[in-house]
């Protein structure tokens, strides 16, 4: 029979694969949607062994980041202990690759940012996962947010044993004696970027044991070797968490996100293309002497010559003759012409309006770095100018976009005061507030026109200036209405168990409306609610 309840839990459906011991549940007291892990208790468990995930359940409750999903507290019941978590909209970055595939170098850039914060912020607190891989990273339903779950102490987790998890295992951990410690958790870190940005693992094999000889004995391909859009630093990065060496890692965590950041500004400041292209496979960098190669090609080792045939050596060989090396040298010459010789105006324009046909970001960056610029210094007179210098600010400002997503999910601060005037017009507009968003766009428009380093914001403001002018805008009693339908949304969400959600939206009447008097009532309703929440 299925099990319906645990401790003050309703059990519903259960999360993961067939048999997972991870369930959705309700608190039936509070009414709030949570996630529980079910551990199954040993007959033999002692009153100290109790006592001892009492303590366990103590540190885990004060285990709190953002990019690490929360602990609410556990217990006991008479057949299993359990850990309450929080539910996380959305699914595992396993389930996620198995529909997409990969995703954007970009985005995988990001979340390893938001793990190694994380795990900085754990390790500090001397806690080790051990156990980093696929199913124990959360991604938002946006795919914005990835969290870490399934914290646990304990003496020494065992190294995973499936086929679907030893991928992800540091070398030093598949041995009898395995030591987990920050290095194995960075090592875990380093296989789920592979695998995010190529769309499969660093190691694999038929059965566990060859995927163990494959992590302890084989190179694994540099990322920017199967994804050719990567940046170098970026694979450079992802390769030295893969070293099989624990010392040759970054130290920390917080060295690997610094790398990370460094890494991010150079995207976005839009130097990946031309340094990934510079730094490609050269047969000049092999360390490799004559005789190894000619064992390499499968060439035999000629006999040595009797001293008394001197005349034979005497005799230039085919390549000495001096035709031949005229010939060779004009087909070099001619060969390195057509390779450096500059692609044409309507050649430069076809390659980079292919790329900007492109929805993914990492494209339109390549068409501004190998072709946009190109197009505005060698034909600055010509329509194809025109063009480029459109697709460049479009560019910019899908770059400020994105840079002040991220700005938001990681709680920065904005970087000028073009973002912060329109991150906070923004806000206004998302919230319904579109007469109060079009003033303040107008204001970023006047105020920073002029302010080139501000551009790309200005144009933002522009585009959402064009746009709101093109709908009837609300009058004031339209957007009394409003947020008084967003107070009642509140309340309703409140009353399911959304309490976070609630307070967001509270917050946002409060933080937004303050000191706007014919929105006071609203204000103070709002306010009411948050203050009963904190009594």
């Amino acid at each position: 029979m299925t099990r319906s309840r645990i401790g003050p839990l309703a059990l519903e459906s259960p999360l993961g694969e067939r048999g997972s011991n991870v369930f959705r549940a309700v608190h039936m007291q509070q009414r709030a949607q949570v996630v529980v892990r079910v551990f199954s208790i040993p007959l033999g468990m002692t009153p100290e062994s109790k006592q001892e995930f009492a303590d366990q359940l103590e540190s885990l409750k004060a285990l709190r980041h953002r990019g690490i999903i929360r602990c609410y507290g556990g217990g006991f019941d008479a057949k299993d202990a359990y850990l309450v978590y929080e539910l996380m909209q959305g699914e595992s970055l396993a389930s996620a690759l198995k529909r997409r595939e990969r995703f954007p170098w970009e985005s995988v850039l990001d979340y390893g940012l938001q793990l190694c914060e994380a795990l900085h912020y754990a390790h500090e607190a001397g806690w080790i996962h051990g156990r980093i891989r696929l199913d124990k990273i959360l991604v938002s339903d946006d795919a914005n947010t990835v969290k870490i779950s399934d914290f646990r102490r304990g003496p020494g987790a065992p190294p995973p044993l499936t086929l679907e998890q030893l991928p992800y295992s540091a070398p030093e951990v598949l041995g009898s004696q395995a030591n987990f410690n920050a290095a194995t958790d960075l090592y875990s870190v380093g296989a789920v970027l592979y695998h995010a940005i190529t769309g499969m693992p660093p190691f694999a094999g038929e059965t566990p044991i060859l995927v163990k000889q494959a992590i302890v004995g084989s190179s694994v391909p540099p990322v920017a070797s199967i994804v050719f859009d990567c940046p170098v630093w970026l694979s450079a990065i992802v390769e030295q968490l893969l070293h099989k060496d624990p010392l040759r890692r970054p130290f920390t965590a917080a060295a690997t996100a610094m790398a990370l950041r460094e890494a991010q500004r150079r995207a976005t400041e839009g130097m990946g293309v031309a340094e990934h292209a510079v730094s490609g496979f050269s047969a000049l960098q092999l360390n490799t002497n004559r005789a190894e190669a000619e064992v390499a090609l499968g060439r035999k080792k000629k006999k040595k010559r009797r001293l008394d045939a001197e005349d034979e050596y005497d005799k230039p060989g085919f390549f000495e003759r001096p035709v031949v090396l005229l010939s060779l040298l004009v087909a070099a010459i001619c060969l390195i012409t057509f390779l450096v010789w500059p692609a044409g105006e309507k050649t430069l324009l076809a390659r980079a309006k292919k790329l900007m046909e492109s929805e993914d970001v990492s494209s339109h960056n390549e068409a501004r770095d190998k072709y946009l610029f190109q197009i505005l210094e060698r034909f600055p007179e010509s329509n194809s100018a025109a063009w480029a210098e459109e697709q460049l600010q479009s560019i910019e400002m899908e770059n400020a976009e994105a840079r002040i997503q991220s700005n938001r999910r990681f709680g920065r601060e904005p970087s000028t005061e073009g973002e912060r005037k329109y991150t906070e017009a923004n806000r206004f507009e998302q919230f319904g507030d579109r007469v109060t968003a079009l003033e303040k766009y107008k204001g970023i428009v006047n105020l920073l026109k002029s302010e080139e380093k501000e551009r790309p914001y200005v144009n933002l403001a522009r585009r959402q200036i064009a746009k709101i002018e093109t709908q009837p805008l609300n009058s004031t009693e339209e957007l009394r209405r409003f947020l008084f339908e967003k107070l009642e949304l509140a309340e309703k969400m409140y009353e399911k168990g959304d309490s976070i959600g609630a307070k967001q939206i509270w917050d946002g009447i409060v933080n937004l409306y303050n000191g706007n008097k014919e929105m006071q009532p609203v204000v103070e309703r709002a306010q009411a609610r948050l203050d009963k929440i904190k009594g």
